[in-house]
């Protein structure tokens, strides 16, 4: 098996002088900063040479004492091997720019063009940096700069500014305040089409038209705008844009302490906060590096793979709805059968939705007594639902019309794209955090990923369902096996964590969730990147959607099961 050391050797090797700095972590962990000219080939060389086939994702860091500007391309495999390289390349803070990995990686679009629009990083070669997550009027402020001051100055009490266009359309204007105007540092307006005037150029004849499916719409799970240009009933092409949330989140822990942290991560998505809270712990305990106490760990997977139950009916529920068949009556029993599942969680976490349950070295608190008889009760009831319904698809006539050979991925198209999760499995790839980045106890339990064999609509329902079955299996075991013990670490967390940096994944209940976690000493995190999974997902959409019925776009897009809340981080 290829290790982190291999990796590097066959970097050096093939290019020598490129590798600036590095740093091996483990055998699965390797970090190393590239002579910028040399990126696209280094990439180029791990993917062709050596397996690296998954394009996982960039981040971008502001190193404003050093002037200097980084991104940092995460590379890893879809099971040749369980490297994940972390390559870094630098730019001056004046007028950064990077090479673009567009054309190598399909998936590197959106990425790019989030740090572009959030740093102001430009990345040469790109197709076409236009803002994904900011509005037009905040693109210039580079808002995850450390300079960053707030745009607009919250303390004039200035707010957006209503206006009607020429054409009738209202937009919102936001002016600059005094203080910039007299400084001279109001954001220059970049020059681009607008969203709209791209939409537009797309329309070929008078027999096509754009539809609206967002950013409200029935058969969204949250606010995402999704546009389709269509002509009768077939989709010719489609246009995705996010930001209509506006968390914030990144920034916002940025200027928190290490454990306030925690409550953002319940909050990137509510029915998968154990998981992002794992991510986010985890990574803090690799740069500490704290070992989390046996039986904490058996508490933390029990809670997570509760939580991906639980996650899995109300997102199978809720998008069964908007189908016909047996659309309704499933939302109508899964809801209460999740209802179970959320009351085992409750009973040790206290809460029901945002738990702020995982702790730095352990968990906040024991199971308390009775907990393993009462799950096993309720394990033992969801296996029997799970299954029926299972058989109650497999019998339904119109489901099988309206989700079989529809939105269907190949194998070789879903690696390419960079999805991960049930849609990645339902092609029939084998590929799961839990498996190849095994964290807590998950090496020590016995359990089979799941995959499907045509990678449409029907198999990505299918996937999720037996996804609750070997989750019940999971919990058994952690309740047959689970040691006593302390629940928390005995090394102190002290509240200013030191130097360093982490990358920890997790199979999040939509895919794989990665953070990248900086410290420079101080009392809250220098840099958190969420590396989400229904970000990710939401990129193969507008591709996915090209050729098909208007139909059809609720099902393909209700089967990824979203979370715009995630990709709105």
């Amino acid at each position: 098996m290829t290790t982190a050391s291999d990796v590097l050797s066959s970097i050096q090797s093939a290019f020598p002088g490129a590798v600036l700095e590095s740093k091996v972590e483990s055998d699965r962990r390797l970090w190393a900063t590239i002579d910028s000219s040399k990126i696209v080939d280094v990439c180029k060389h791990l993917t062709e040479k050596l397996a690296f086939d998954h394009y996982s994702g960039a981040a971008g860091v502001d190193w404003i004492a050093r002037n200097e500007m980084e991104v940092v391309q995460i590379m890893t495999s879809h099971g040749a091997h369980q490297v994940v390289a972390m390559l870094k390349s630098k730019t001056p803070r004046e007028k950064p720019t990077i090479k673009s990995l567009a054309n190598l990686y399909w998936n590197a679009n959106w990425y790019e063009r989030e740090i572009w629009e959030m740093f102001g990083i430009n990345f040469e070669g790109h197709p076409g940096l236009y803002p994904l997550l900011l509005g037009d009027d905040l693109v210039g402020a580079w808002p995850w700069r450390k300079d960053f001051k707030g745009y607009p100055d919250l303390t004039t009490g200035k707010r957006a500014v209503e206006r009607p266009t020429a054409d009738g359309y209202t937009e919102y204007f936001i002016p600059p305040t005094p203080a910039e105007i007299e400084a001279g540092t109001v954001p220059i307006k970049l020059k681009y089409p607008s969203y709209r005037e791209r939409e537009e150029a797309e329309i070929k004849s008078d027999a096509e038209m754009i539809m609206h499916m967002g950013p409200q719409h029935a058969m969204l799970p949250g606010p995402f705008l999704l546009d389709i240009l269509v002509e009768g009933e077939r989709v010719h092409k489609a246009f995705l844009d996010l930001g209509y949330i506006h968390k914030g989140i990144e920034k916002i822990m940025e200027n928190r302490s290490w454990l306030q942290g925690i409550t953002y991560t319940d909050r990137m998505c509510y029915v998968a906060s154990l998981t992002n809270n794992e991510c986010y712990c985890g990574a803090v305990e690799k740069i500490l590096g704290v070992e989390v106490p046996e039986r904490a760990q058996y508490i933390r997977v029990i809670l997570e793979e509760l939580s991906r139950i639980q996650s899995h009916l109300i997102g199978t529920g809720e998008f069964l709805t908007l189908i016909a068949g047996v659309g309704y009556a499933p939302w109508n029993f899964m809801i209460i059968d999740r209802e179970r599942i959320i009351s085992m969680i409750e009973s040790v976490t206290g809460a029901r939705l945002t738990h702020t349950f995982v702790r730095f070295g352990g968990a906040r608190n024991d199971l308390p007594e009775g907990f393993a008889d009462k799950c096993r009760d309720a394990l033992k009831y969801i296996e029997s639902r799970t299954k029926e319904y299972i058989e109650l698809f497999n019998q339904d006539p119109i489901y099988h019309m309206r989700m079989e050979d529809v939105g269907a991925l190949s194998a070789e198209t879903a690696k390419r794209v960079g999805i991960s999760g049930p849609p990645l499995r339902a092609a029939g790839v084998a590929y799961d955090m839990r498996k190849e980045d095994p964290i807590l106890a998950y090496p020590d339990l016995d359990f089979k990923v799941i995959t499907g064999t045509k990678g449409d609509c029907a198999d990505r329902v299918d996937v999720r369902l037996r996804e609750i079955l070997e989750s019940v299996h999971i919990i058994e075991q952690c309740l047959d096996r689970i040691p006593s013990g302390p629940i928390m670490t005995e090394t102190k967390v002290p509240k200013k964590i030191p130097a360093g940096e982490a990358y920890y994944r997790v199979e999040d209940p939509r895919g794989e969730m990665g953070m990248y976690v900086i410290s420079d000493g101080g009392d809250k995190p220098y840099r958190v990147k969420v590396r989400g999974p229904f970000y990710a997902t939401l990129q193969t959409l507008p591709p996915l959607l090209e050729g098909v019925y208007i139909a059809d776009v609720v099902a393909i897009a209700g089967s990824m099961d979203g979370c715009p809340s995630e990709a709105d981080r």
